[in-house]
């Protein structure tokens, strides 16, 4: 599998989720039906984006690590699936929740070669492969803002921060991406025990760094050895170079 085929798959996947979630009523996107392997909550949307999307790559050669239904298939080439980034916005047609699928050659983030993450409320896709990052077919490239007073997406503030603005949109997934495209300075994920999982962020990162973006834990630690596993968690700092730096030493 390359590139090519990773984004006609994604595109596919995309296609088939946003199907199954726009006929599904709000009211009944909301239905706790279980857990998932993850250990919370399943609802019926997060189910049925799931299905949906393994429907296709259970056609391919991979392994899917993926939220509700834990690991599937047995191929070689490694994916990070979140069917449903963003569940709680999609149950109250709040317009930011995507499908993430991140291809890698390995277990390891730093195998990855295809990053896709699809905004299935406005149909906003976001790509990276090994020549940069788009935007609905668009280069994106981060932002060249340099200075702490800046816009910033943060899980959560916990202190008073020189930021000039700071926002939440609940999917990690299409957060990552508008740090990519420079609708935002910076994304950070600091909260305390980690609970930020690999396949919410897996494509966001990837997409995030071919846009010329820094990403790290907020030790300054690469995510290169990240594995696509159920119980790996992160944090993350995502910057330019120059603020990457000086955000490091704000949440230390």
């Amino acid at each position: 599998m390359d590139e090519k085929d990773a984004l006609r798959i994604s595109r596919e996947i995309a296609k088939n989720v946003r199907k199954v979630i726009a006929a599904m009523p709000l009211k009944e996107r909301s239905k706790d039906i279980g857990m998932g392997k993850d250990g919370t909550p399943t609802k019926a949307a997060d189910k049925v984006a799931e299905e949906a999307a393994l429907e296709i790559l259970k056609r391919e050669k991979v392994t899917v690590v993926t939220e509700e239904s834990g690991v599937v298939g047995d191929g070689d080439i490694f994916v990070a699936l979140d069917p449903l980034d963003g569940t709680f916005n999609a149950t109250r047609g709040v317009p930011v929740y995507s499908v993430s699928l991140c291809f890698s050659e390995s277990d390891k983030l730093k195998d990855a070669f295809f990053g896709y993450v699809y905004n299935l409320a406005t149909g906003d896709e976001y790509y990276a492969d090994s020549t940069g990052s788009y935007r609905n077919g668009e280069r994106i490239r981060v932002s060249n803002e340099s200075s702490l007073y800046c816009n910033a997406i943060i899980y959560y503030p916990n202190k008073t921060y020189p930021f000039k603005r700071m926002r939440i949109f609940g999917s990690a997934a299409t957060e990552l991406c508008f740090f990519a495209d420079g609708s935002f300075d910076c994304f950070l994920d600091i909260r305390p025990g980690k609970m930020l999982r690999i396949y919410d962020a897996a494509a966001g990162i990837f997409i995030a760094e071919r846009a010329g973006g820094k990403v790290t834990e907020i030790d300054g630690s690469s995510l290169g050895n990240k594995k696509f596993d159920m119980q790996e968690r992160l944090n993350i700092v995502a910057a330019n170079e120059k603020l990457h730096a000086k955000l490091l030493e704000l949440v230390r």
